[in-house]
């Protein structure tokens, strides 16, 4: 992908069709955060249209990367990009688990001041991410693995550092999803500090060396669009999802876990 170069055109004139796909991600973003924070009632039809909607944007964003990589980009694009990454796959999902445990679940005001110290913490490990993304856009170095400085085997190139923002979005949207449709056999309380500590998690793994592969096949791109795909229609149509969003936390609990399988079995590093 080339590069455009910065012009003294209208700031209109500079957006491209890219663009445009990050805006719409910011925009499903937004209206996320205004699902959970209208009204005085968190409902749970409120909560799974604000996690749907997180989901959509994630769908933006694909678009828009894989429009950048292959037709065209702007001098905006890589900003506007993490601009929205930031709102929808940072701030939407901590405001939407902070708004579930405090108002849905109705947990102990006590707990309240913990469950907003790792929403925050979701949040600046979130923009630490995308930063640390940004400024080590093209790595090259190779390194091997060593339990001191973290999993790597291989050439960094065609590898994340930390595990993205994105698929920590997708993570917390999806199981909430679960969570709602298929309820838990736990009290709320529970089910509070299970959301809790996969946050936790998450904020680790977001901020750690941990290497994830930058997945681009479209033999893993085009199933996993179509499961999205299949997740909206039957949501739209309000058919039982419940498979569909299984498939989805499945498959992203097997991406975190990768790393682990390239170091001990050999044959797929």
């Amino acid at each position: 992908m080339n590069k455009a170069d910065y012009s003294d055109d209208s700031i209109i004139k500079q957006i491209k069709l890219p663009d445009l796909f990050s805006i719409l991600n910011a925009l499903f973003g937004f209206s996320a955060i205004l699902f959970v924070i209208s009204g005085t009632n968190i409902t749970e039809k409120a909560l799974k249209n604000a996690s749907i909607l997180i989901l959509l944007a994630v769908v933006a964003d694909g678009l828009d990367g894989m429009v950048a990589r292959n037709v065209e980009s702007s001098p905006l694009g890589k900003y506007l990009d993490s601009l929205a990454d930031m709102l929808s796959f940072g701030v939407a999902p901590a405001i939407i688990i902070y708004v579930l445990i405090k108002d849905y679940f109705a947990v102990p005001a006590m707990y309240i001041n913990v469950v907003l110290a790792f929403c925050g913490a979701y949040v600046i490990c979130g923009m630490l991410r995308l930063a640390r993304f940004d400024a080590k856009e093209s790595v090259t170095k190779e390194t091997r693995f060593s339990f001191s400085t973290g999993f790597l085997s291989e050439k960094e190139k065609g590898y994340f550092e930390g595990f993205p923002i994105t698929g920590s979005a997708i993570f917390l949207a999806s199981f909430l999803l679960l969570t709602l449709e298929l309820p838990l056999p736990f009290p709320s309380y529970s089910s509070a500090s299970l959301l809790i500590g996969l946050m936790g998690i998450l904020c680790f793994l977001m901020t750690s060396r941990i290497r994830y592969r930058n997945i681009r096949d479209k033999r893993i791109v085009i199933p996993a669009g179509l499961i999205f795909f299949t997740l909206f229609f039957f949501y739209l149509f309000s058919l039982p999802f419940v498979y569909p969003v299984a498939i989805i936390v499945a498959s992203i609990a097997v991406y975190i876990c990768s790393p682990l399988v390239r170091v001990f079995v050999p044959a797929l590093r």
